[in-house]
């Protein structure tokens, strides 16, 4: 498999697909309606890297050269890995991934009690390590520990509290490809084997390529099935990466899961968008969700690793709220199982400020930030509710309006003072209103 393969096989910047799904609707089965209301999921990226926990989930395999996978943190903000890892040092992890203090149910308890709706877990990333124990291929977690089912100890967890059930599968699979693809991403040579040595590729004949992508075709597809048939109803299909040609439409996966919601990744198309680690630059039209990472560094866990401010959080929420998408944090577990204390911190954090703000994010409508507000805001019947993030400071503006008949500070119902002439409303929190989260602002009657 050539490096060009490898991209164009892995949505890099997070939502760079080909639209082949002219005339596509997004399904209108009842049971997927409750997705664009969601407003707030959990990412869980978890898999072996998060035994040395010095590198990222699957990328610190690849050796990156300036074009490649450098350019694309530096162009796009995407996280890197903290150090390369060569796949066989790599994937010798998983002889220590011992998931002993796997409790999902306190991730999930935590999570709900904080008003997330649904969560993400990758079942399986690019590195090809199967968190449940696959009939297909050997390398998941049924080899190494039999009788072990993550995935379906992570379902189990979010039906217990009440959190819809999402699946992250990777099509791509460095490991089924280990002997005939390069692990120098960015540049055709050299061409580097499972040891970042350098390797002159197996040539296929045209026959014996035909053979191995049709096993690979086969591999994939029986991997999503099982996916979606043993686990009951599935709320959320999240693909990264295109399948096989003729692996799995759609409209297959929809006779096993008819409510399930299905990101574009994998088709080409799908019911919402996916934007990644970088706010959108315009609205996007329909269903869409953004993700980032919520731990500074990587998707998977760091042994290093430093979560990022609960305003960070509360400010990227409004944002995507007020256009009327879903925010997806990432967060990252070890390779015991557990979440680090700072993640249940984070929790609480959001659970106090949803007590007092869920109003203003939770059943709303997108808002008119930027056209004519300078803060993010969203909309509920004849209220408007402005973000103030905890970064923010100077006058909110907001502009062609009526007067108000009255505006608040959410958290504790103290009257804003703020003026208005020919349309345009201005105000400034007092210092002592102010906190380090996001300050939502209630404006009455406009």
């Amino acid at each position: 498999m050539s490096n060009e393969e490898v991209a164009s096989q892995h949505d890099i910047i997070g939502n760079r697909v080909e639209k082949e799904g002219v005339g596509y609707q997004r399904t209108t089965h009842p049971g997927a309606q409750w997705y664009p209301k969601a407003g707030l999921g959990l990412f869980f990226h978890w898999g072996i890297s998060s035994v040395l926990g010095q590198g990222d989930l699957s990328w610190s395999m690849m050796k990156r050269t300036t074009g490649g996978m450098g350019k694309a943190v530096a162009d796009y903000g995407l996280p890197a890995a903290q150090v390369v890892i060569p796949p066989a040092k790599y994937w010798a992890q998983a002889a220590k991934f011992t998931a002993d203090r796997y409790n999902p149910d306190k991730w999930l308890a935590a999570a709900a009690a904080a008003g997330v709706k649904y969560a993400v877990l990758t079942t399986k990333h690019h590195d090809g390590f199967a968190l449940w124990p696959s009939a297909y291929g050997d390398f998941n977690i049924g080899r190494f520990q039999p009788g072990r089912d993550l995935v379906g100890e992570f379902v189990k967890a979010c039906r217990k509290n009440g959190v819809k059930v999402g699946f992250y599968y990777s099509p791509p699979d460095w490991y089924y490809h280990r002997r005939v693809m390069s692990f120098n991403y960015g540049t055709n040579k050299p061409t580097l084997d499972i040891n970042h040595e350098p390797v002159e590729l197996p040539v296929m004949t045209a026959v014996e390529k035909a053979a191995f992508d049709e096993g690979f075709r086969q591999y994939v597809r029986g991997q999503v099935l099982e996916l979606i048939t043993r686990y009951g109803a599935i709320d959320v299909l999240w693909f990264d990466g295109r399948l096989p040609d003729n692996a799995l439409s759609m409209e297959e996966i929809r006779t096993h899961q008819p409510g399930i919601v299905i990101n574009p990744r994998g088709h080409g198309h799908g019911d919402f968008e996916t934007p990644e680690c970088r706010f959108p630059d315009q609205r996007v039209p329909g269903w869409w969700e953004y993700c980032h990472v919520f731990a500074d560094g990587a998707w998977g866990y760091l042994d290093h690793e430093i979560y990022k401010p609960i305003g960070w959080l509360l400010g990227e929420y409004a944002k995507a709220r007020a256009w009327g998408g879903n925010f997806l944090p990432n967060v990252a577990p070890d390779s015991h199982g557990e979440l680090p204390d700072g993640y249940y911190l984070r929790m609480r954090q959001l659970k106090e400020w949803m007590a007092a703000n869920a109003k203003s994010v939770v059943g709303t409508q997108s808002g008119i930030w930027p056209e004519q507000s300078n803060v993010p805001t969203t909309r509920n019947g004849d209220a408007l509710y402005a973000h103030l993030d905890w970064i923010f400071e100077g006058e909110a503006r907001i502009v062609r309006i009526a007067r108000p008949k009255s505006a608040r500070l959410l958290a504790t119902g103290e009257a804003v003072p703020f003026a208005y002439n020919d349309g345009v409303l201005t105000f400034s929190l007092p210092s002592v209103m102010k906190t380090n989260k996001t300050d939502v602002v209630e404006i009455c009657g406009i």
